[in-house]
């Protein structure tokens, strides 16, 4: 596997994390981080001429992390390992 995807899985857990501790000390409110994450996966997709030149594998690609913080960080779950996330976000899109 490629180090840089590694990289990218442990980062992503990281943010979870810390994403996690802001909800909890009220520091960031669960809809705030929602409506975050919606944006952040809607601007990624938003340069239409851009997405136009992709496959739907590659524009899924750029809304993934968007995609996957959004389910690791709802509030219903406990810290999950990144290809459970991975796996249920790769089910619902």
């Amino acid at each position: 596997m490629n180090v840089a995807n590694l990289q990218l899985e442990g980062m992503l857990l990281a943010f979870t994390a810390v994403l996690r501790s802001l909800v909890a000390s009220g520091a960031l409110s669960e809809a705030q981080l929602k409506a975050a994450l919606t944006e952040a996966e809607q601007t990624g997709l938003a340069d239409q001429q851009r997405c136009d030149q992709l496959s739907p594998s590659q524009r899924d690609s750029i809304a993934f992390a968007a995609r996957f913080l959004t389910v690791a960080t709802r509030s219903d779950t406990d810290m999950r390992p990144f290809s459970a996330v991975a796996r249920e976000v790769g089910r619902t899109t």
